[in-house]
């Protein structure tokens, strides 16, 4: 099943708490690839589903990472491309805290998990086409 995110909605699903298992870009396409991601009925009852959120028309340049050493408030790390990242990052989980949307550009702010522990994220997206959750039923 396919659903296109309209922006200014209230939305039932939440990538809060989600863990991005792996990107890929295939064909201008951005793929996240989550363990589960959150819904919420109408009633509030919270349901999880294994998912895929795919985003349209992105530019490999317009995919940037900021990874900073460590969870405190220190502000040490590296701003890195979505190649860079998949290479020092490859196996790394990324669990989303934050989201945030605007203008065809979505931020994603969380935990990136390390070996050693998690150290801060942010992960920015521009897109050109849709953003569309990919949701196994």
């Amino acid at each position: 099943m396919q659903i296109e995110r309209i922006f200014g909605e209230s939305f039932r699903y939440s990538l809060h708490d989600a863990r991005v298992q792996k990107i890929e870009y295939q064909e201008n396409n951005l793929i996240l690839h989550f363990d589960y991601i959150f819904s919420y009925a109408d009633n509030e009852s919270e349901s999880t589903h294994k998912a895929k959120i795919i985003f349209e028309d992105t530019v490999l340049d317009d995919v940037e990472f900021m990874v900073l050493s460590s969870t405190n408030a220190a502000f040490r790390g590296k701003f890195l491309s979505l190649d860079d990242f998949l290479k020092a990052y490859q196996g790394s989980e990324f669990e989303i805290i934050t989201e945030t949307y605007n203008w065809r550009r979505a931020v994603f702010q969380g935990w990136l998990w390390k070996n050693n522990g998690p150290v801060n994220c942010t992960m920015n997206v521009y897109f050109k086409g849709k953003m569309i959750y990919e949701i196994d039923a």
